[in-house]
């Protein structure tokens, strides 16, 4: 068998500074996308609070003219 001095030892994997380093880009890099993210997000959420509302009256205007009619007899 061979024996393998400590200096030509061949190391393989990570250390803990490269990997602690890769994930600290990983959570700079997920928090540049969740503000991306928020941004596209509330013009959405405005847009169907909107529609919402919209079907609210609608359905409210159909209520009252039913009202209305139920006092002819329909």
């Amino acid at each position: 068998m061979r024996r393998l001095s400590k200096s030509k030892k061949n190391f393989r994997g990570f250390t803990l500074v490269e990997m602690l380093l890769v994930v600290g880009i990983i959570i700079i890099l997920a928090g540049a996308i969740a503000l991306g993210v928020n941004d596209v997000l509330n013009p959405a959420k405005k847009a169907q609070s909107s529609v919402k509302a919209q079907a609210a009256n609608a359905s409210q205007s159909v209520l009252l003219s039913e009202q209305k009619l139920a006092g002819y007899g329909f």
